[in-house]
């Protein structure tokens, strides 16, 4: 119910504001869409001989100076036959600029933790890849409740506030669902909704570089959701990271790492998720990126499979060429290694990525 009343509310929303916006001033002016295109291919170790197509939509529309409504749909065709449509994003953002900058936002949005939520899309990824971490839940570790993540990629309902100036920020945020559930519109296995908090700060010593702190706290899993019952109630998680950014000439570097600790029928269980990634621009149409990334899952049992359970791991090297401002192709390499797996993955991948911003 509460996935189809914010989809309907936000078509709505839209729809009156693009009346709104062709009443007032020109299109151009008040309209913003921004296409990605991505089509890449893996070879190798445990490869599907399938395309991976992903399209991925921004469309914004200004109510006044400082009000903005924007949707973001996404089609994805996951190297099988038929195709996934979501609705990552979908609400109102009020801006003001001054001394302290303000962004309040509601509806469908990102979770405000996770700095590898700024990868999701093909176009600002520097690797073929998304951060698997995001995408990958761990294997069981306690019983009665569906698998969770360390860290997930999800775009819950809720509400966000963010101050800044140009030497620190915070935000803060209450969302449907705990960071480690993946939620999205039309989602089959999407977590009962809940109240958590979110929130993050961070500060920028010199130009170019950010340091920063991120939290969150909730249920991850719910009552109902536990087998068998009864149950005496939800059950918490807390999240508390760091992460960074450093830009210098033409070289960027990023990382994060978050640790859990999830409230199970015994001792809390602890897992962590971490990345590093790098970009290099070696001229303007050559560039070079890497990322290694990992979860650490709780240990649960006895046995083989358990003891060699705990670890995701991840490597890609990608080298880039612009072919023009709109279209990228990449080539990587990538190598992995699954939860319960001894032997890594060896694989070869190519991508063509088409980004047009609309005005």
């Amino acid at each position: 119910m509460r996935s189809r009343f914010i989809l309907a509310f936000g078509i709505v929303a839209f729809a009156a504001a693009t009346r709104v916006a062709s009443a007032q001033s020109p299109p151009v002016e008040r309209f913003g869409l921004e296409t990605t295109v991505s089509i890449d291919q893996f070879a190798g170790d445990a490869a599907i001989a399938r395309p991976n197509i992903v399209i991925d939509l921004i469309a914004s529309v200004r109510l006044g100076r400082e009000w903005q409504i924007y949707v973001r749909p996404w089609f994805r065709q996951p190297r099988t036959p038929s195709w996934d449509s979501q609705l990552y994003q979908a609400a109102v953002r009020y801006e003001h600029q001054g001394r302290v900058a303000t962004r309040v936002e509601a509806g469908l949005i990102d979770s405000a933790v996770g700095l590898g939520m700024a990868d999701s899309s093909p176009g600002t990824n520097p690797t073929i890849s998304p951060h698997l971490s995001y995408f990958t839940p761990m294997l069981p570790f306690d019983t009665g409740g569906p698998r969770v993540s360390a860290i997930a990629s999800t775009y819950p309902a809720g509400t966000r506030v963010t101050l800044s100036t140009n030497v620190w920020d915070v935000r803060g945020a209450v969302v449907s669902s705990a960071p480690t559930r993946i939620d999205l519109v039309g989602g089959t296995a999407n977590p009962r909704p809940t109240p958590v908090i979110e929130g993050g700060a961070g500060i920028t010593p010199t130009i170019g570089l950010r340091l920063g702190l991120s939290f969150a706290h909730g249920a991850y899993l719910t009552s109902s959701e536990l087998r068998p019952p009864p149950h005496t109630g939800d059950r918490q998680m807390t999240m508390a990271g760091v992460e960074g950014e450093y830009a210098v000439g033409y070289t960027k570097i990023s990382g994060e790492l978050l640790r859990d600790a999830f409230e199970t029928t015994g001792d809390s269980a602890i897992a962590y998720e971490w990345f590093v990634e790098g970009m290099q621009t070696l001229s303007p149409r050559w560039f070079a990126a890497a990322r290694h990334e990992g979860t650490s899952a709780p240990v649960r049992g006895t046995g083989a499979f358990y003891q060699s359970q705990p670890t995701l791991k991840i490597v890609e090297a990608t080298a880039g060429y612009r072919v023009t401002p709109d279209v990228t192709l990449r080539a990587s390499y990538f190598t992995r290694e699954f939860y319960g797996r001894t032997t890594w993955d060896q694989q070869i991948g190519v991508q063509a990525v088409w980004t047009h911003r609309w005005r």
